[in-house]
């Protein structure tokens, strides 16, 4: 990170050339000629019909202002700043990368429809194997250095390096893209491995890697890289000083950010400083938004939502609460079987779980009945999801008929369930420190009217994430966040990502895998790999519904809740666009739509403070994309 400064000071200005070359890249690229391709701009097909998104419409405010701060809470600080490798993938890389980071096309977040990000123009070959793209060459990464052909490049050299520590983004990389090919400085082709639906979206979702940031990459990328925030091509840059581990994490804007008069990124990303201070309490939090120290902060909590009514800030007129309805692909939140664990490892004790876990009665309850209840793990993937799987219900008569099946008949003296040799059915229940932990005691007594023992862990967040990702829990409170209606299988229940082979030929749990439940089922592992091959709709759809049901009959996910969309609490200087927010928002930071009014935050917070009122509590709803 001590580089970052004088980087972006001398970087700004070099030409492509003079960007660092790693030669081991060079050497990867010579030794796999049939995927790296070199040309020149006249060998490019003279029939290519090129489109720039001209049809779809902008969707930032032109109202919005650049300035000010804005304060956000997390309960805990990234256990790293590296993009990828182990405990990369934590709640906090949304905001540090995949939210500020684009792909050479993006996603209208209304329509869905291919639109502009690092490349200009676009086209795709007839056969559709092929997908042409036109850089812009004023794109830069946060550092200064400019955006070229040679880091896309660059991206599958480095993410297929062992080095990289990165297994699935090694498995992406190499199955999912069949070559690129380099014709100047601002255009390739990228190639597909076979013809399928969504080419475009697909081959347009590559992004690059940059090269100079990584002169250092070798053996030891873990841990030299470990508190370096890596270089991207959003408007946000974590710079020296920025993170100070289990206090705050600073984003500051990138001046004169390369994307600031370009049509579909113009009026977003709008505060200069977004600052997020680690507060562990979400009460201590809550009470900060209360008192306008934190600028806005999302309510989904019930008791945070409905409490507000009789707090000063929303009483007397300063404080907003909106409900915006999205209409995004649904969060897994729910339950994660570990079925490489003793007693886990039988499929009639998971499905007897899944009776024996009241979550309805969460949601009625604890949730006041604003959630819905979620089905399965892959909802909201439009005509991908299968609607006919449904959520096994809460009955002590089946849990116990699924237990007896399983020979666990025997009733112990305290209630619990025993197998014939005596072994109980107690399974510790993992969750995080954040207010989900007090719906512990509602599973708990659930469980116990079925014959089984959940015995409650809680621990700090990134505590958590260690342990699950290290494969060392019996049960935990989980959620995976899904960028894509294409559904994405192979991470969370492939074998691949479930075991691995040891030297002395034993299979152990692979840690640092998405598949956290250890799932090992070949027929599974065959569908999802003829998924990942399918060429036609229609047959990638029959196979989703048939991964699905195997998925719903192998019990390792307990389905939990689905929220309809996003509840915020935010002061009055924080201003949103029209409508709010756009479909495929899943909270206000995904897309930067907002702004804020630093002088009214003086003036309103003086004002609060003397006791003065400003107006009628208000409360908003939006749901013109509400999704019945």
């Amino acid at each position: 990170m001590r580089l970052f400064l004088p980087l972006f000071l001398s970087l700004a200005g070099l030409a492509a050339a003079e960007i660092y070359r790693d030669p081991n890249a060079g050497k990867f690229y010579a030794d796999h000629p049939e995927f790296f391709h070199f040309a020149r701009p006249e060998d490019l097909p003279k029939n290519l019909v090129w489109s720039e998104g001209a049809a779809q419409q902008e969707f930032a405010d032109p109202r919005a202002v650049r300035g000010g701060t804005l304060r956000q809470a997390v309960i805990t600080s990234p256990p790293t700043l590296r993009r990828v490798g182990a405990n990369a993938n934590n709640g906090f890389r949304g905001y540090l990368y995949d939210d500020n980071d684009f792909g050479l096309l993006a996603s209208h977040p209304n329509t869905d429809e291919p639109i502009p990000a690092l490349a200009t123009r676009w086209a795709l070959s007839a056969d559709g194997l092929t997908a042409y793209f036109r850089l812009d060459p004023a794109a830069t990464f946060t550092d200064g250095q400019p955006v070229t052909a040679d880091d896309y490049l660059y991206a599958f050299y480095f993410y297929r390096s062992p080095w990289a520590d990165a297994d699935w983004y090694a498995d992406y990389y190499s199955k999912e893209f069949g070559g690129i090919t380099k014709y100047d400085d601002h255009t390739i082709a990228v190639h597909a491995p076979r013809l399928r639906p969504h080419q475009l979206e697909l081959l347009g979702d590559l992004r690059p890697v940059p090269r100079e940031f990584f002169r250092e990459f070798g053996p030891d990328y873990l841990k030299r890289y470990n508190d370096r925030f890596q270089p991207t091509t959003g408007a946000y840059a974590i710079k020296p000083g920025g993170f100070v581990r289990n206090q705050s994490v600073t984003l500051e804007r990138v001046t004169r950010w390369w994307g600031d008069g370009r049509r579909f990124f113009r009026h977003r990303f709008n505060p200069d400083t977004i600052q997020y201070l680690v507060i562990r309490e979400p009460d201590n939090a809550y009470e900060s938004l209360m008192a306008g120290e934190l600028d806005m902060m999302l309510m989904g909590q019930p008791r945070y939502w409905y409490g507000a009514n009789d707090r000063p800030a929303y009483a007397r007129g300063f404080l907003t609460k909106t409900q915006f309805y999205n209409d995004i692909p649904r969060p897994p939140y729910g339950l994660y079987i570990n079925t490489q664990k003793p007693g886990l490892d039988n499929r009639d004790v998971r499905v007897g779980l899944q009776h024996a876990t009241d979550f309805q009665r969460v949601i009625d309850g604890f949730y006041r009945g604003d959630y819905e209840r979620l089905n399965q793990f892959s909802e909201g993937l439009g005509v991908y999801t299968d609607p006919s799987i449904r959520a096994r219900r809460y009955s002590p008569e089946l849990a116990r008929a699924a237990f007896a099946r399983a020979g666990y008949g025997r009733v112990g003296d305290d209630g619990i369930l025993m197998d014939a040799q005596g072994r109980r059915l107690s399974f510790r229940l993992t969750f995080d420190t954040s207010d989900r932990r007090k719906m512990l005691a509602t599973l708990i007594e659930s469980a116990r009217r079925c014959g089984v023992e959940y015995l409650p862990e809680t621990l700090e967040h990134t505590t958590m994430y260690r342990k699950v990702m290290e494969k060392n829990h019996e049960i935990c409170f989980w959620a995976w966040s899904v960028s894509s209606r294409i559904p994405a299988f192979w991470e969370s229940h492939h074998s691949d990502n479930a075991l691995e082979k040891l030297p002395d030929g034993r299979r152990v749990p692979k840690r640092q895998t998405n598949n956290i439940t250890g799932i090992d089922n070949p027929e599974l592992s065959g569908l999802i790999d003829a998924f990942r091959v399918a060429t036609k709709d229609d047959e990638m759809i029959r196979l989703s519904f048939r991964v699905q049901r195997i998925m719903h009959e192998e019990a390792d996910f307990i389905p939990g809740w689905r929220l309809p969309g996003y509840r915020v609490g935010h002061w009055g200087w924080v201003k949103f666009p029209a409508g709010f927010d756009v479909r495929s928002a899943d909270e206000p930071l995904t897309y930067g739509l907002f702004w804020l009014d630093p002088a009214q935050r003086e003036r309103e917070l003086k004002e609060f403070r003397a006791g003065e009122t400003k107006g009628p509590p208000r409360s908003v709803i939006e749901d013109a994309f509400r999704v019945n």
